[in-house]
Order: structure tokens, then C-alpha cells, then sequence
């Protein structure tokens, strides 16, 4: 039995390398004011009408606050204005809001919501469909900056983004212990 086990598994790898087929990756593309996002679809989870959120004191003006989704506290933010230092610009009653799937490893922030401009559509993406162009800004957020099908698009830093907005929403980690000479 272990031969037809491993005799299927060599026909099962031989099939795909001689297919040809390259691997494909889903994703939305996704209008923020002045910029569109790619992200796979893995991380998404719902698109919402605009509601106004609850305002955060002392947050960044890229962080507009909380709305209330399925019985959870989800920090909203601009994108455009994050990474470019500024206002958020467009008027967020005519926007729609995503909800993103967190990378925090802790269950502080399990969701994000992204400000949007527009409804996001489906894209499929072959590696070689990709063309990086460049972010001579640097700026925060932004994992890379590529064109897909001639059309120019931001791949966020999920990560970096999550760790933004938490420490936007919550502010500096509290102190949990105490040395024994502050004591």
C-alpha cells in the first residue's frame, strides 16, 4: 500500500511541474484617496457603509477613530493620509469602510478598518504580472509599490500597518511589572 501511496505522489508532482502553470494569487484592488491598495483576499473580511466613528483622543489625524463591528472596538484609518503625513482628504461620509483581518499576534486589535474611496474589484495575479517600481519616499506602510496590468498599485505592510493603528489606539504598552528597586 505505501508503494501506491508514494507512486501516486511522484505522478501527482510530475503533473504539476510539467502543467505549466504558474502559481495565482486573488486579490482585490482596493481605492483609498489618492492611491490603490492590492491585497489578497485571505485578509478580508467584510465592506461596510461609512459610519461615523467614536473619536480617539490624541490619535494621529490618519487615525479617525472606532466603529462598532460585530460586537468588536475596530480602529478605521486612511491609508493616504498615514503615508503621506496629511488630513484625510476625502469626505468619509461618501467612503465605505474595509474591514482587514489584523496581523497582531495578541487579540488587543483582531480587525483594522481601512478607509475606502470607491468598491474594491478582484484581481488575479501571476508573480510574473508584477513589476516593482519603486517607493523612493519610504514611506510607512508601504511594503511595495508595483504595476499590475499598467495599472500602479501599493502592496501595504500589513504587519507594520496593524502595529501602527494599535499603538495609534491604544498608545504606549502599559508598565505590567515593576522593578524591585521602584518598588
Amino acid at each position: 500500500m505505501n508503494r501506491q501511496v508514494s507512486g501516486r505522489k511522484k505522478t501527482a508532482r510530475r503533473v504539476l511541474r510539467t502543467s505549466g502553470a504558474s502559481p495565482q494569487l486573488h486579490c482585490m484592488a482596493i481605492p483609498t484617496d489618492n492611491e490603490t491598495l492590492l491585497l489578497p483576499t485571505s485578509v478580508m473580511e467584510e465592506v461596510i457603509d461609512f459610519q461615523q466613528p467614536m473619536v480617539i483622543e490624541f490619535a494621529p489625524p490618519w487615525l479617525l477613530g472606532r466603529i462598532e463591528w460585530e460586537n468588536r472596538q475596530v480602529p478605521v484609518f486612511s491609508f493616504t493620509a498615514l503615508i503621506n503625513g496629511t488630513d484625510v482628504d476625502a469626505d468619509p461620509a461618501r467612503s465605505k469602510i474595509m474591514i482587514l483581518k489584523s496581523l497582531a499576534s495578541s487579540g488587543k486589535v483582531p480587525y483594522i478598518g481601512l478607509l475606502l474611496a470607491g468598491l474594491p474589484h478582484p484581481v488575479t495575479v501571476k508573480p510574473d504580472d508584477l513589476v516593482e517600481t519603486g517607493d523612493e519616499k519610504k514611506s510607512l506602510g508601504v511594503f511595495r509599490r508595483v504595476t499590475v496590468a499598467d495599472e500602479k498599485a501599493i502592496i501595504p505592510d500589513l504587519d507594520r500597518l496593524t502595529h501602527l493603528v494599535t499603538h495609534a489606539t491604544f498608545g504606549a504598552l502599559p508598565i505590567t511589572s515593576l522593578d524591585e528597586e521602584d518598588a
